[in-house]
């Protein structure tokens, strides 16, 4: 995912605005390292969405951090490798 900090986004918007429409990449924009807005594609209805990258880029399973696990290897039928 590309990101870039707030006043490059200003002079790049233009540029911005083309790659997240034709390529369908997502960009983030923050201060200090630190994203704080995703820029997606818009999505047609028989187009996918890149969610993987937007669950990554976003906060919203860092709860899952502090989550105990609730399964071992041994509860797995088959081990895959």
């Amino acid at each position: 995912m590309l990101y870039y900090n707030t006043s490059e986004a200003r002079k790049q918007l233009n540029d911005i605005i083309n790659r997240v429409k034709y390529q369908k990449v997502i960009i983030s924009i923050g201060r200090r390292g630190k994203a704080e807005v995703l820029i997606i594609p818009k999505i047609d209805t028989d187009e996918s969405l890149p969610i993987s990258e937007i669950n990554t880029a976003s906060q919203s399973f860092d709860f899952l951090a502090e989550e105990p696990e609730m399964y071992s290897v041994n509860d797995l039928k088959k081990r895959y490798v």
